[in-house]
């Protein structure tokens, strides 16, 4: 008994991009007594907590007589929904007194939500949380995207094996996949619909992830270690204790080698707005329509406006405190 209560407390906590975690609609161990519940994600997580660095977009008090916060934690590729209420006391603590946008650290377990047949919502309940910057935001990020492609490279090598089963499962553990990955790859091939279109989207969003560092500080400012294990930041310290999965030392992989390393000196339609919310907001916000006609007089059509502007958003650059109005997440 106490043996399966030490194993439970130190499920590994892995780092998963929201665009993999939101996709995941996989579970295991519903129902068995004592028995961590797990969800499979595409690329074959067996998946109970999480380790997660973003920037928090907003935070809402749902329910006063709960104290139940909902918090939007956002990296480049995606939003988690974290909710926090009696039952995490020191995370709602944290956040009704969060001022956004912030950068936070979060360890947690990943809760479902089924509001209806076929619909299946995904959030986080914090274990902890702590405060972060900008430099474990991006360690986490390139550490995240090195684990998530060698779990696409699984994938890929089961995809074009043919085999399923145990023959699968032993073909993946001769080619380094652990014993639960290998199960858990098995069982998304089987559950998860046209899995190569999806590793390819996924594909996208680690090249986006990993530019997103590297168009704000350059690869170069992001040296991985060749030991063994990424180097811990101080802020990163107080996680040491949670038993976290660990990144090797091949990022380099991700990136389409010359596309991230030799951009054209012409900054991106993106990059340019964002110097312009920076430039124009008084510490207030700018008005949406003023970003647009500044971005227009800059030479950047209404179109890559606004897809510029969404993707600031999704990577958590900037954010709406109101409909309308924009500003820029301060470093």
């Amino acid at each position: 008994m106490e043996k399966m209560e030490k194993m439970m407390e130190r499920e590994v906590a892995w780092r998963i991009f929201a665009h993999e975690f939101n996709r995941s609609n996989l579970f295991t161990g519903e129902g068995e007594e004592r028995t961590p519940n797990y969800f499979i994600t595409p690329t074959g997580v067996k998946c109970n907590r999480l380790f997660i660095v973003g920037v928090v977009t907003e935070v809402e008090n749902i329910s006063k007589e709960n104290n139940l916060w909902r918090a939007r934690i956002a990296d480049p590729t995606g939003v988690f929904t974290v909710y926090a209420g009696q039952y995490q006391p020191e995370a709602a603590i944290f956040l009704s007194g969060l001022q956004v946008p912030a950068y936070v650290a979060v360890v947690g377990k990943a809760r479902k939500y089924e509001p209806g047949e076929g619909s299946v919502f995904l959030s986080v309940r914090p274990e902890e949380m702590n405060n972060a910057d900008e430099k474990l935001r991006d360690r986490w990020v390139l550490d995240t995207a090195e684990l998530t492609l060698e779990r696409i490279r699984f994938i890929e090598e089961a995809l074009n094996s043919g085999l399923s089963g145990n023959e699968l499962k032993e073909l993946l553990q001769k080619k380094g996949a652990s014993a639960a990955l290998a199960d858990g790859i098995a069982q998304a091939i089987r559950h998860y619909k046209n899995p190569d279109r999806m590793m390819a989207e996924l594909k996208t969003a680690l090249i986006h992830a990993v530019e997103t560092v590297a168009s704000e500080r350059g690869v170069q400012e992001h040296p991985i270690e060749k030991s063994k294990e990424p180097q811990i930041d101080a802020d990163e310290r107080r996680f040491q204790e949670q038993p976290v999965e660990k990144a090797g030392q091949n990022i380099e992989e991700i990136k389409e080698p010359e596309a991230v390393a030799e951009k054209e000196t012409t900054p991106e339609p993106k990059e340019i707005i964002a110097a312009l919310i920076d430039k124009l907001d008084t510490g207030k916000g700018i008005s949406y329509s003023s970003v647009v006609e500044a971005a227009q007089n800059a030479g950047i059509n209404p179109e890559s406006v606004e897809s510029g502007i969404k993707e600031l958003m999704a990577e958590g650059r900037c954010y709406e405190p109101k409909i309308g109005v924009l500003r820029k997440v301060q470093e």
